[in-house]
């Protein structure tokens, strides 16, 4: 059940849809590293009974001075656990672009609104229009 604003807007409309962001992101190569790094830590983790872990950092900083997209930068480490002594350790990074919409949305298409509610027009043609 949607929970209803001023506006009938709901919730909904404005968060952002994080698993399909995370597939978009840097052309899907963040979610696979995502998913490979915790199958080899998981696998590590059963062979040498010690832990492990994944860690993903995001950043995100304004691009340009209208506000309407944002830098995306992902750090990634992942500690493997070795069955003798030791870890293996890696950091991966990834920097990509996204768009504002309103409320905040987050998303690789261009918004038909954007982080204020306005519409943004694209390639207005205007037109002579008699009754």
């Amino acid at each position: 059940m949607q929970k209803q604003e001023a506006g009938n807007l709901s919730v909904e409309d404005r968060t952002t849809n994080f698993p399909k962001l995370m597939q978009e992101l840097d052309g899907g190569v963040i979610s696979n590293v995502m998913g490979l790094a915790m199958s080899n830590v998981a696998r590590a983790v059963s062979y040498s009974d010690k832990a492990g872990n994944v860690k993903m950092d995001l950043k995100l900083k304004p691009m340009g001075t209208n506000n309407e997209m944002v830098e995306i930068t992902v750090n990634m480490s992942v500690k493997e656990p070795k069955t003798g002594f030791g870890a293996k350790s890696e950091d991966f990074q990834y920097t990509s672009i996204a768009y504002v919409g309103k409320g905040g949305k987050l998303t690789y298409d261009r918004p038909k609104e954007d982080v204020h509610g306005q519409v943004v027009i694209e390639d207005a043609v205007l037109r002579e229009v008699r009754s």
